[in-house]
């Protein structure tokens, strides 16, 4: 029923050209021209990365080559996309000329390894913050959305089930298997033709020789916003777009997210969106007022930590909590913790030892909470913590949990620890996937809309085998 047949013996991707008018119709990626990787000797894990870029006075980038239009090589062998002038704009800012910059190429297989290996600094290119990659490499805010979506001429099919039995273009296996899910879940039969090409598979639609095209979302806007005749009917999935960076580094990534967070709010960020997307960026969540932050500030040493290894010998969960931060977290009559975050804490506590009880919560001050962290007397904290430029540079975060006026509320953690955050994000993810944090939100803010959590693609370890050190 599902007509993917063809799809054992798919024909070799070619990433030729899309098709289209103007400039933006020249958004896929040429043949890669191959540049040695660098492969420098692995720096110790107490050295910040800050200190490495400073040591080489040059940011070392991995790109992918093949991501357009955020990272290609055209026809002259140049990198170009809004990622490579997103790289050259931190060089600008962090080392005073675009040109301090290296370009490493990456896969988004290779690109966790060499990032983990800190053979590269940061990396981007389209890297989807995948569940499996959030192991190996942390990640930057999300600043682009990426997927599987659908192509169309403009006004002919106004969503996937006016499809119905009708023809849809594919390229690859991705895109094949999101049209079977689709399928499935509305109830409909289309016949499947593949192309090795966009450009070839856009020609077909513009021919009316085909009435629709799969392809990857960020490919198929730009084509859509370059043509009116063309437009996008649905988007399948849904996929955060990150910039990858070195574990347990978290001034770094402090360094990129605050500098990420003043090229958006200052127009640049637009202004590159618009020049390879040919429209105007989506929203997305920044760090509330933030701060100025140079790369000659940062520490040339990490401070590790390893609170999951605390935990899991331990057997209990450490929780710092603002007894006067209602509906977040309050001592009541009793003076027992209650509240939002209060729950979902105790949730994580039941998932990670099987008792919700093992969460110990201990009154403080909001503004003990850092120094509380950072020597070791909780693992985390809750109370309506906003994640503000100050308190990023204080301590790290989890998923955002709430949003406050566009303001991102999160449970705080300890710095340079991504083993625990990322056992903390896992679980908030699995929560969010089988409704748990969806009812926990509606019971404490019934006339509020939920705050959403994009999940990350694929299969990752599980929490169990996490809290097992696995």
């Amino acid at each position: 029923m599902l007509a993917l047949a063809a799809c054992a013996d798919l024909p070799r991707v070619d990433l030729g050209d899309i098709a289209g008018v103007g400039e933006i119709a020249r958004l896929a990626a040429t043949p890669a021209v191959v540049v040695p990787s660098v492969t420098p000797t692995a720096a110790p894990p107490t050295v910040s990365t800050a200190a490495l870029v400073k040591q080489r006075a040059k940011i070392r980038v991995g790109i992918r080559y093949d991501a357009p239009p955020l990272s290609r090589v055209n026809a002259d062998g140049e990198l170009e996309g809004m990622d490579v002038d997103l790289a050259r704009e931190f060089a600008r800012r962090w080392l005073g000329s675009e040109r301090n910059v290296e370009f490493v190429q990456v896969t988004s297989q290779s690109a966790p390894g060499k990032v983990k290996n800190r053979e590269v600094d940061l990396a981007l290119g389209g890297l989807i913050h995948t569940r499996p990659a959030e192991t190996e490499a942390d990640f930057s805010l999300t600043y682009l959305y990426d997927g599987e979506a659908l192509l169309v001429r403009a006004g002919a099919f106004a969503d996937f089930p006016s499809l119905a039995q009708r023809t849809v273009t594919y390229i690859d296996f991705p895109s094949a298997a999101a049209l079977g899910d689709a399928q499935i879940a509305s109830n409909i039969t289309v016949s499947l033709q593949v192309r090795n090409s966009y450009r070839a598979a856009v020609n077909d639609l513009l021919a009316g020789a085909t009435d629709a095209v799969a392809g990857r979302w960020r490919r198929l806007r730009a084509t859509a916003a370059s043509d009116p005749s063309l437009a996008i009917a649905t988007v399948f999935t849904v996929e955060p777009v990150a910039i990858m960076l070195p574990h347990d580094d978290s001034d770094w990534a402090d360094l990129v997210n605050l500098t990420l967070t003043a090229i958006i709010a200052d127009g640049t960020f637009g202004e590159l969106h618009q020049k390879w997307f040919g429209a105007p960026s989506d929203p997305v969540e920044t760090i509330a007022q933030p701060v100025a932050l140079q790369l000659a500030s940062l520490p040339d040493s990490i401070a590790l930590r390893d609170g999951l290894s605390v935990i899991r010998q331990s057997g209990v969960l450490r929780v710092g909590f603002d007894p006067q931060a209602a509906p977040f977290s309050v001592a009541n009559a009793n003076g027992e913790p209650e509240g939002y975050e209060v729950e979902l804490v105790r949730e994580i506590a039941r998932r990670w030892f099987g008792n919700p009880a093992q969460a110990q919560f201990t009154p403080l001050p909001a503004d003990q909470f850092a120094s509380a962290l950072a020597g070791g007397t909780i693992e985390m904290a809750i109370g309506g913590v906003r994640r503000t430029g100050a308190n990023e540079r204080a301590m790290d975060f989890s998923i955002t949990t709430f949003s406050s006026g566009g303001v991102p509320l999160a449970i705080a953690l300890p710095m340079n620890d991504s083993a625990l955050r990322d056992l903390v994000n896992f679980t908030l993810q699995d929560m969010w996937a089988d409704g748990t944090f969806a009812r926990t939100f509606q019971k404490w803010f019934p006339d509020q809309p939920i705050t959403p959590i994009t999940p990350w693609p694929g299969s990752g370890p599980s929490v169990e085998s996490l809290m097992a050190g696995n």
